[in-house]
């Protein structure tokens, strides 16, 4: 005992311990007073309660692959270009799934477009009986509808450049389409690690989100 409290006198007493304390003190005087040191912080989960989001909903038709790719967007308060985000859901969801990320990416002056992925969207799961659900999603986890997902993005990619050029469209001249992210969840990470041509992982058919 008398060796260890023999030794924290010794750290106490150090050059490191007068140094630590002097940090503390300046960090707990800064917060504590409310100093420009502490107002200045950046907080990325803070928003301006002021500022009004729109959502709006649309389906755009491909065609060429006979299918549509319904879309939720959720728009900033501003009429200046914006830079997109695009969002790709997970296996059973859809375009309506994580609105409080549309509205957080929005509010931050974001243009945020939330894609729905026919075949492995909710329409799996909600046509099977409750017992065959896990067998549906299972089933729906296919290397083919993750090439549906890849090509659905570019699709909308392509259809967006034509609406923002159109002087009669809700998203004309809305959208900065020389900045534009994904993101996505589960099905959707994997979606997004595609089409970002990170590595991903195909075995026996099914498509396992992987990440090297």
């Amino acid at each position: 005992a008398s060796s260890v409290f023999e030794t924290f006198v010794l750290f106490e007493r150090s050059p490191l311990m007068r140094i630590l304390k002097k940090l503390v003190t300046v960090v707990v005087c800064a917060v504590w007073c409310g100093g420009s040191f502490a107002a200045d912080l950046y907080d990325p989960l803070v928003i301006d309660s002021a500022l009004r989001v729109v959502s709006i909903d649309l389906t755009i038709e491909d065609s060429a692959r006979d299918r549509e790719v319904p879309l939720r967007v959720y728009l900033p308060d501003s009429s200046q270009p914006a830079p997109l985000i695009l969002f790709s859901h997970g296996l059973g969801g859809s375009s309506e799934n994580n609105p409080y990320l549309g509205n957080h990416w929005a509010a931050r002056g974001y243009i945020a477009v939330f894609m729905q992925h026919l075949v492995s969207d909710e329409s799996v799961w909600r046509g099977a009986l409750p017992g065959q659900r896990m067998t549906a999603l299972k089933a729906a986890s296919s290397a083919e509808n993750a090439l549906l997902r890849y090509k659905d993005v570019a699709t909308v990619i392509n259809q967006l450049e034509v609406f923002n050029a159109d002087a009669t469209h809700v998203l004309n001249a809305r959208m900065n389409l020389d900045q534009i992210g994904m993101s996505g969840h589960s099905f959707g990470a994997v979606t997004t690690e595609a089409v970002s041509r990170a590595k991903t992982a195909v075995w026996t058919g099914r498509l396992y989100g992987s990440s090297y």
